[in-house]
């Protein structure tokens, strides 16, 4: 290509690979939130919770609060996130090894960067309005599962801006090359006669 668009891809699939790891290890483990009372302090997820009482853990599924509306729509926006991030990273990668020009996987790799923040966006947002029923009020911190994901979306977002701008990018280097080659043909055809 020559106009930087394969470093641009290259970039891409680099930061959207970190992405997926980081929101991966943060949708999967049980360190959404902390809370610590006396001697056992808890720690949450979006499968599990954790009791640690005296260096003992005792992890079970949800169940208290599992079957609230919001904590399925928290599971759903986290699951489609993670489809999306997993997807954009396929479809940039897809883009930089066989396809760099194909315009339906560069619109669609846009849509699924996009997708995956909104989606990771929504279910983070709910999970935090409702803090207070898996923390029951009391005192928390939020776990690293919850940091790994925020950072997933965020690495997701820069991504998205790299992708927008290599769309731009390609475009004017196209419409460049346009305006070049009618210049050359008009001036061929006025030298001609």
């Amino acid at each position: 290509m020559g106009d930087g668009s394969d470093l641009r891809l290259s970039a891409s699939v680099l930061i959207l690979a970190t992405a997926s790891i980081f929101y991966i290890i943060g949708f999967s483990t049980n360190y959404f939130v902390t809370t610590e009372v006396l001697i056992i302090k808890t720690n949450s997820g979006l499968w599990a919770e954790c009791d640690n009482i005296l260096n003992e853990t005792c992890c079970v599924m949800i169940k208290s609060y599992a079957g609230k509306d919001w904590f399925t729509i928290v599971r759903g926006m986290c699951i489609l996130g993670l489809i999306a991030i997993v997807t954009s990273t396929f479809c940039v990668g897809l883009r930089l090894i066989k396809h760099p020009e194909n315009k339906i996987l560069r619109i669609a790799t846009i849509v699924a960067t996009f997708s995956a923040v909104v989606f990771i966006l929504i279910g983070l947002a709910v999970y935090s309005r409702n803090k207070d029923e898996i923390t029951a009020g009391k005192y928390f911190d939020y776990g690293y599962s919850f940091g790994f994901c925020t950072t997933g979306m965020c690495f997701a977002i820069l991504v998205d801006f790299i992708l927008l701008v290599d769309l731009c990018m390609t475009k004017n280097n196209i419409r460049s090359r346009v305006d070049v080659e009618k210049k050359q043909g008009q001036k061929a055809n006025i030298e001609k006669p």
